[in-house]
């Protein structure tokens, strides 16, 4: 029973204390995940129109990623 109370007495006391980051944190994971959202449609709609282009662009991002890759591990 004590146990349990003291677990009580914490949760309260983190929802006190976090409540406005809770808020904050919560609204900024909402709009990144909307603006991710947004540039995911585009990419997409970009990629039906050009699709040549977009695979040019992506074999160019996959080589840049490899090429940094090998410098961080060295």
């Amino acid at each position: 029973m004590i146990k349990d109370e003291e677990i009580d007495r914490l949760k309260s006391r983190l929802q006190w204390e976090a409540g406005p980051l809770t808020d904050l944190s919560r609204q900024g994971v909402d709009a990144l995940i909307a603006g991710l959202g947004a540039l995911a449609a585009r990419l997409r709609e970009r990629t039906e129109e050009r699709p040549l282009v977009s695979l040019l662009v992506a074999f160019q991002l996959g080589f840049a990623a490899g090429k940094w890759g090998r410098r961080a591990q060295r």
